[in-house]
């Protein structure tokens, strides 16, 4: 028997595999397919500057303050705060924050008044968590825990 005839046929065989597989590529790219890939979240430094454990300053009503210390602006209806709850308010609806979150803005957290809808800082080792959402996708970005706990609960 001859091995000559092997040879051509698997280069043929490969060729085609080749082939096929730049058509796939082409494809997915001519009919938008890099379209779907969604924005990366931005990326930003977010800080706990501020807890304040027996409220001083705040009604004694235990808060924290997350400030933003460096990286892109965001939009801050794509921005939102989140408790362990599950509850959630949108960063530019805090009352310290203001419509984007950039260099200087923070949110002050008390779980009262503006931020109402989340719930008030009780215990130490709570978490609240900064999200981004854009195109159905959500994005955590930065988590707060609660250090000591607070001397004072409620609003």
């Amino acid at each position: 028997m001859s091995d000559r005839g092997i040879s051509p046929v698997v280069g043929v065989a490969l060729m085609v595999v080749v082939v096929v597989l730049l058509g796939v590529v082409v494809g997915a790219l001519a009919f938008g397919f890099d379209d779907r890939l969604g924005e990366p979240a931005p990326q930003v430094a977010l800080e706990v500057t501020t807890y304040s454990a027996d409220g001083a300053g705040n009604s004694d009503r235990p808060y924290l303050e997350i400030h933003h210390r460096a990286g892109e602006v965001a939009d801050g209806t794509a921005v939102f705060i989140r408790d362990e709850s599950g509850n959630e308010i949108a960063w530019s609806t805090v009352w310290t924050a203001g419509p984007t979150v950039g260099p200087g803005s923070y949110a002050h957290i008390d779980g009262c008044n503006s931020d109402g809808a989340l719930d008030v800082i009780s215990a130490a080792g709570q978490t609240y968590s900064i999200v981004f959402r854009d195109d159905g996708r959500t994005l955590v970005v930065y988590d707060v825990e609660v250090p000591t706990p607070p001397s004072n609960v409620g609003c």
